[in-house]
């Protein structure tokens, strides 16, 4: 599917979703970002259903069914739910209960059940934001008063992208922005004031690159994750240029040598290398035992069997 066909902010739920599905280890850096947690790279993850019904919510409405962008299980033993939000939805606090009290339902009740007490875990929450915006707060916040006038604030992480530099992504690797980064550049795109220049567009492809480029060689990124990045980009590109087809050109004609990176072509040649000195050791090893074999025939001639009488 093109991002042409997805129907305004969708293309960026899935831009996340393809992020988490085929290089799911991208969420460790943004994990410790937001809650301080670090995972060694080789760290268990597992993608849990975003699918639950609406029967808990109102018994009285027809069933239906909800979705959540993001749930997982890390290490066999954390849960986290990640949303995509576009522009500053107030109710979003309602909508982080709701999906988190079906979550823990479905997933962190507690084993440990008696008769008294049953205990649920809400997973750790996080809302990104992909465009600038400056009312969306640090954190989504709801207050929520018991029967017996306890109260407890429940507070969800916003993330930000656009406020990060790309400095900040690069040393923090926070390489799952790089996709929504072009939207920074969307309010100039028309702007008759500061409109976008293609020097600044292409200054600014050339960061990225540069960041894709360090990562990769660092060991911070495989092979196919850049190249996965890069389609990413892309197809963001051709959303948000899609009225400014000229821009979008300037991207594709940047991003396509970064199919082969210098980190890239290293690997590929040592790997040509190993492979050619590999064929290079079985035909020696096949010559010298051609060569014992016609050493044998040769002293066979040369000397040949006394037969007995």
């Amino acid at each position: 599917m093109s991002s042409q066909t997805m129907i305004g902010d969708r293309l960026w739920d899935e831009i996340l979703k393809a992020i988490v599905y085929t290089m799911p280890n991208q969420l460790f850096p943004l994990i410790k970002e937001v809650y301080g947690k670090e995972y060694p790279p080789d760290t268990p993850i597992k993608l849990l259903g975003t699918e639950h019904s609406t029967y808990l919510d109102d018994p009285e409405s027809t069933p239906s069914s909800k979705l959540m962008d993001i749930s997982l299980l890390i290490a066999d033993t954390d849960y986290y739910h990640i949303e995509c939000q576009m522009g500053n939805d107030r109710m979003m606090a309602i909508r982080m209960i709701s999906y988190d009290l079906h979550y823990a339902i479905e997933h962190c009740m507690s084993k440990k059940l008696n008769a008294d007490e049953i205990i649920i875990h809400f997973p750790r929450s996080m809302v990104l934001y992909p465009e600038q915006n400056h009312r969306i707060p640090d954190s989504l916040k709801c207050r929520v008063i018991f029967q017996d006038e306890s109260q407890h604030l429940y507070r969800i992480p916003a993330v930000k992208i656009q406020s990060y530099s790309l400095r900040e992504i690069h040393q923090k690797h926070l390489n799952l922005f790089i996709p929504y980064l072009l939207l920074r550049l969307k309010p100039r795109i028309s702007s008759k004031r500061n409109p976008l220049t293609k020097k600044e567009l292409t200054e600014f492809i050339d960061d990225i690159i540069v960041i894709l480029q360090q990562d990769l060689i660092n060991g911070y990124l495989t092979k196919q994750e850049c190249s996965d990045y890069i389609n990413l980009l892309t197809r963001a590109s051709e959303h948000i240029f899609s009225h400014c087809p000229k821009y979008h050109k300037e991207v594709q004609h940047m991003t396509k040598p970064l199919i082969i990176l210098p980190g890239m072509e290293i690997a590929e040649l040592k790997a040509s290398i190993a492979e050619k000195e590999s064929q290079f050791q079985t035909a020696l090893a096949k010559k010298d035992s051609e060569i014992a074999e016609l050493r044998a025939k040769l002293a066979a001639l040369a000397f040949p069997p006394v037969s007995s009488q």
